[in-house]
């Protein structure tokens, strides 16, 4: 039986809470949570709906429950910070730039390699889907008066989504999965200067040259360029 829209919203805002205060570390790792009652009471809500919250945090690897002890905080080495709550619970508490440059970093190591993969195993549709995405950033880039930070962030996504998806690799785009929803709500605060998007886009037409000539070591040097682009604007803390 499916959960109601109005405790399906206060079952999500019980796990980001609780989420919070375990990465803030309002809550100490090893340390137990306060028991059923006494959660439920502060936080104002049935022992149902902190059951159904306390379950996810445990798929997120945050706690557990041990029989005769209570729930229990995890260590960090167990977290599943690829998660997008937890990502996007990181970017609400550390410094954004920061975690930009942990995004970039990881972004850089993933992308490269997919770029790779992609001009050794992209056949005619993969090749069309990236080149459909970069037209779309060409003529949002080439139009003036038109530029959107939002839109350009789609488009900018969009492009990067094909190319992994051309890496013909389901564990790669898996990762891209996992990770757009904290990529997105990082890049948000990235530099919105639309000069540095234009610039940006010689390093996309060749990492899709290389991709479309299948030149494995040309896609990776261009994606690891781009990402050098990227990484000369993120703000400094």
């Amino acid at each position: 039986m499916g959960i109601n829209p109005v405790r399906r919203k206060l079952y999500e805002f019980i796990v980001e809470e609780i989420g919070l205060r375990i990465l803030k570390g309002d809550y100490q790792m090893g340390e137990t949570l306060p028991n059923e009652e006494t959660l439920s009471k502060e936080l104002d809500i049935s022992r149902g709906v902190l059951r159904e919250a306390t379950k996810v945090l445990t798929q997120k690897g945050l706690i557990r429950t041990r029989p005769k002890i209570g729930t229990q905080v995890t260590d960090r080495g167990e977290w599943n910070i690829f998660d997008p709550d937890v990502l996007t619970w990181k970017l609400q508490i550390e410094s954004k730039a920061t975690f930009l440059r942990q995004v970039t970093e990881v972004r850089r190591i993933i992308e490269s390699e997919a770029a790779k993969y992609a001009a050794e195993r992209a056949d005619r549709r993969a090749l069309a889907n990236i080149r459909s995405r970069l037209d779309d950033m060409l003529r949002l880039m080439n139009a003036p008066g038109r530029y959107d930070y939002e839109n350009y962030l789609a488009k900018d996504m969009a492009f990067h989504i094909a190319v992994m998806d051309a890496s013909d690799n389901e564990l790669l785009s898996q990762i891209a999965l996992t990770m757009r929803q904290a990529v997105h709500k990082a890049r948000q605060q990235d530099i919105q200067d639309p000069l540095i998007h234009r610039q940006s886009m010689i390093f996309h037409e060749a990492v899709f040259g290389a991709i479309r000539d299948h030149d494995p070591q040309a896609a990776y040097t261009a994606s690891q360029e781009m990402f050098d682009h990227v990484w000369q604007h993120i703000p400094q803390d």
